[in-house]
């Protein structure tokens, strides 16, 4: 049994497909339904709701629990970007703002879904795994990330380490770290960060990564079933990063 957040569009739906592929039952939590409606979810749960709420993350949980007897996984994934705000570009009240804003949704979302769904993962021994991104390693102008994004995701890093520790032997906790995946991620207004010039961020990514490739979310999904597998058992506090090597460079 596996809640995800932000599981109705980009990685987190490609995650639930993966899941559902793989005998897992599901529960999302969301905003939203798809655009395409929530029959796309292909038999998971939707469970409406912001993960900036305590309240939301606890009835996920619960509703996890409640349906299917107990809860194995939490993918927390849920983010929003900050379209590639520099200092020179926004005001510092606009900064301010945005940055509140990217933080509440891309790190103290992460913590609520950890704190609501930690119980139920230590009394299955499961497993936490979190969307991370080549931003919580690399910060350039060219690689689209701003400062607030930039600074949520090295956050974000920071959480899936200390709750390795913290949660350990009872609960794996690992990360995905993906790298210029073209999604429809959103920025922090609602707009689409990859609306207006998907083929130039596609060919900019292709120049940035030493394999140039540009990965869809359906071939980054099985990473995540692969953290909470039996195969994974050994792993805690790892992040892997399909980002086309950019540690290399």
């Amino acid at each position: 049994m596996a809640l995800v957040t932000g599981g109705s569009s980009g990685i987190g739906r490609a995650v639930v497909a993966d899941l559902l592929a793989h005998d897992h039952e599901v529960v999302v939590l969301d905003r939203r339904a798809p655009d395409d409606g929530a029959d796309a979810l292909g038999g998971a749960t939707l469970v409406l709701g912001d993960v900036t709420s305590p309240d939301d993350n606890r009835r996920a949980v619960e509703t996890a629990v409640e349906r299917h007897g107990a809860l194995h996984l939490l993918v927390a994934n849920a983010g929003i970007h900050d379209g590639g705000a520099r200092l020179a570009d926004r005001s510092a009240e606009d900064l301010a703002a945005l940055t509140r804003r990217v933080l509440d949704v891309d790190v103290v979302g992460y913590v609520l879904a950890a704190k609501a769904a930690s119980e139920a993962l230590t009394a299955s021994h499961g497993a936490m795994v979190f969307t991370l991104s080549d931003a919580s390693f690399h910060v350039s102008p060219e690689m689209g990330a701003g400062i607030a994004y930039a600074a949520a995701k090295h956050a974000a890093l920071g959480v899936v380490r200390h709750l390795a520790g913290d949660l350990a032997p009872h609960v794996r906790v690992n990360a995905v770290a993906p790298g210029g995946i073209l999604t429809d991620l959103r920025e922090a207004d609602g707009t689409g960060v990859f609306a207006e010039d998907p083929d130039g961020i596609r060919e900019a990514t292709r120049d940035l990564n030493p394999l140039r490739v540009v990965l869809t979310p359906e071939q980054i999904a099985p990473l995540y079933r692969f953290l909470a597998s039996d195969a994974a058992c050994g792993m805690t506090g790892e992040i892997l990063r399909p980002d086309g090597g950019l540690s290399v460079r």
